[in-house]
């Protein structure tokens, strides 16, 4: 096959503000879940990992079972459970109980 290029568990992506590692950012017009694999300065290409299950910063009333939606609400950069204007991070891979400061969240498998 001569035109395979990747697997697709990474993209590399230039973003315009600094990323810490871990960091979940949402890619392109598709908001598309994605996490730092390391801390990238701004204006800087950066690998971003598509798949797994990552813990991440979660608003603390929020609640959810395993295989319930996640999204993630940027403006307070953490895991909700609240659809509204937020973009779905994914779903949950473990319960996440009222006053949990820490979600554990599978990323949706890229399309």
């Amino acid at each position: 096959m001569n035109n395979f290029i990747q697997k697709g568990n990474t993209l590399t992506a230039t973003l315009a503000a600094a990323v810490a590692s871990g960091q979940l950012v949402l890619l392109g017009n598709s908001k598309l879940p994605a996490v730092a694999t390391a801390a990238y300065v701004a204006n800087t290409p950066g690998e971003y990992a598509l798949n797994g299950v990552f813990e991440l910063p979660a608003d603390a009333p929020s609640t959810g079972a395993v295989g319930d939606v996640a999204y993630w609400d940027a403006a307070n950069s953490v895991v909700t459970s609240t659809a509204a204007a937020n973009a779905k991070a994914g779903v949950y891979a473990a319960p996440k109980a009222a006053n949990d400061t820490t979600a554990r969240v599978r990323l949706p498998a890229a399309n």
